[in-house]
């Protein structure tokens, strides 16, 4: 019981600790003075990041659950989550114009052996998820059915990054297989992804142009139609967008890359050091900006444009230095182990199924729905630990179950 005890009540930090050892197994170091240089842009180096940020993501959504805040625990993933999303877009834009440069006729079949699998891979996710909702009983009507049956709005919250990773593919296809629109590739893609955040910045967490504003003036949340809620339909929310910028910056370095890796050879140690110090700077004023400016809108009211724009700039930038920070220091040393590559291969999967399964394993940790919801409060912290270790374990078979699922559904596409 003793042992118990302390395993539970120091939960937080046996976490970190774990992390730690599981980044020190298979860490690639460049001996002595030298770089990784183009080995620190591996398909092993990208496919093992890939993992590191599913498993954050899934720590992020864990650490978001009002026992784990009530009680701090793994407090450090709360906030950033859309810093591990944009380094996935980030992953993203550097693959698919490495993948465009080197390979002959690459977007001859784009769209059916890029996009189709990914939209294929979302409607397995829908049919799994409905037959979830079927079991565990649900309130949808016949309307919300048809609609999330056909994707047109989210039967799964955290799905929103099919939609956009998409919507940037789609972006990819059309101006590179343009000649004279892939000289200017990366500024149209920036373009796309800040009209998508001005788009959100206008628009916020609910349909205003469906007489949904003053939703919570009239009656609250439980009174009114489910289209006029927050968050009811496509593209309302921040997280949407305030990390697609990424995706221009992968698709930048992609095309930079020799350029970067030369510049970056010469005083290596001394442009971390300042590299490191503006990651640092930009991760603080986002912590400060968040604290006294707060998200860019609350389910119950409107942080007004401005606000919301310095939030979403603030954003940008963190996104940006975060990759550009992450990419430095792969140069002299990287992570790839059995354990993040295998996050890696299914981290869309991984992604995409793990709302089901903090769902399911919610009674361990509240009770209560929505609004409502209440944390259970057990002895020694021992309900948050359960239920982080039970998350982690059935989500990693799940997303083995559900990546076989895929690659037999997209293995026609590939012929």
């Amino acid at each position: 019981m003793e042992v118990l005890y302390f395993l539970t009540r120091n939960f937080t930090f046996i976490v970190y600790a774990l992390l730690i050892i599981s980044f020190v197994i298979g860490i690639k170091v460049a001996p002595g003075k030298q770089l990784h240089a183009e080995k620190g842009f591996s398909l092993e180096a990208m496919t093992s990041l890939k993992g590191i940020m599913a498993l954050f993501v899934l720590c992020h959504h864990i650490s978001q659950k009002k026992l784990f805040q009530q009680t701090h625990t793994i407090p450090i993933f709360e906030f950033i989550g859309f810093l591990f999303v944009g380094i996935f877009f980030f992953c993203s834009g550097y693959g698919l114009y490495k993948s465009f440069s080197t390979k002959e006729n690459y977007l001859a079949n784009f769209p059916r052996k890029r996009i189709l699998p990914i939209a294929i891979s979302y409607f397995v996710m829908i049919a799994i998820y409905a037959v979830y909702y079927l079991i565990v009983g649900n309130n949808f009507t016949h309307t919300q059915w048809i609609l999330k049956l056909s994707g047109l709005i989210l039967i799964n919250s955290q799905s929103w990054y099919v939609y956009v990773i998409i919507l940037m593919y789609f972006a990819f296809y059309l101006i590179y297989k343009n000649e004279k629109l892939r000289k200017d590739g990366v500024f149209l893609l920036l373009v796309v992804a800040l009209v998508q955040g001005a788009l959100f910045i206008f628009n916020g967490h609910f349909p205003w142009w469906l007489g949904a504003k003053d939703w919570w003036k009239n009656g609250g949340l439980w009174s009114a139609p489910w289209w006029k809620t927050p968050l009811a339909l496509l593209f309302e929310g921040e997280w949407w967008v305030n990390s697609t910028v990424a995706f221009a910056f992968g698709v930048f370095i992609a095309e930079k890359e020799k350029s970067f890796i030369d510049w970056i050879k010469n005083s290596y140690w001394t442009k971390l050091f300042l590299i490191t110090l503006i990651f640092a700077g930009v991760t603080y004023a986002g912590i400060v900006a968040n604290w006294n400016i707060g998200y860019w809108s609350d389910v119950g009211g409107d942080l007004g444009f401005w606000k919301k724009t310095v939030m979403y700039l603030i954003q940008c930038i963190q996104i940006i230095t975060t990759c550009l920070w992450i990419i430095v220091v792969m140069q002299k040393c990287y992570v790839s182990n059995g354990f993040y590559r295998f996050y890696g291969k299914c981290s869309l999967e991984v992604y995409l199924i793990q709302e089901m399964i903090l769902f399911s394993w919610a009674y361990l940790i509240e009770k209560g729905m929505g609004p409502q919801t209440t944390p259970i409060i057990g002895y020694a912290n021992w309900n948050a630990a359960v239920y982080a270790i039970l998350v982690f374990l059935t989500v990693s078979v799940s997303a083995i179950v559900y990546h076989w699922i895929n690659t037999l559904a997209t293995k026609p596409l590939k012929k």
